[in-house]
């Protein structure tokens, strides 16, 4: 299996950035931007490709969040928003800059519940690494 590279792109007021999309019927999915490597291209690249192409948001990798933690093939890295043009591809139908609890209840509409606990994971880990990052006090987890 290929694996796929994503970001979590938090803002300097603390809200996450979040895409649904296209194509999914009778479920309402708030995610992440992901997707698979072009020939040559880093992890690193595809993150920041793979939110720019589907968020219309260009990124700046803070750090990787630990795949160990993950337990997934997939990889996500931290980011900060640049610029946003507003323009997305096809494969996202909206976006949404949601704090962490907005984004906790979108993520949770996910039906699939190996996805839906896989984004919440992905969540947490990307705000404490935040937290970690800012020296901030953590903001305890919802239960999944």
């Amino acid at each position: 299996m290929k694996r796929a590279y994503g970001g979590v792109v938090i803002d300097d007021a603390g809200r996450v950035l979040l895409r649904k999309p296209a194509g999914l019927h009778k479920t309402r999915v708030w995610t992440f931007a992901k997707g698979k490597a072009m020939p040559g291209e880093t992890a690193e690249q595809t993150a920041l490709r793979e939110v720019f192409e589907e968020t219309g948001v260009r990124g700046k990798i803070i750090r990787r969040l630990s795949p160990d933690e993950l337990g997934s093939q997939d990889e996500f890295f931290l980011m900060t928003p640049l610029e946003q043009t507003g323009i997305f591809d096809g494969e996202t139908t909206a976006i949404v800059w949601a704090t962490q609890a907005e984004a906790d209840d979108l993520i949770s509409m996910t039906e699939d519940t190996e996805r839906r606990l896989r984004d919440l994971k992905i969540l947490r880990l990307a705000y404490e690494a935040v937290t970690s990052l800012r020296g901030l006090p953590a903001v305890p987890p919802t239960e999944a």
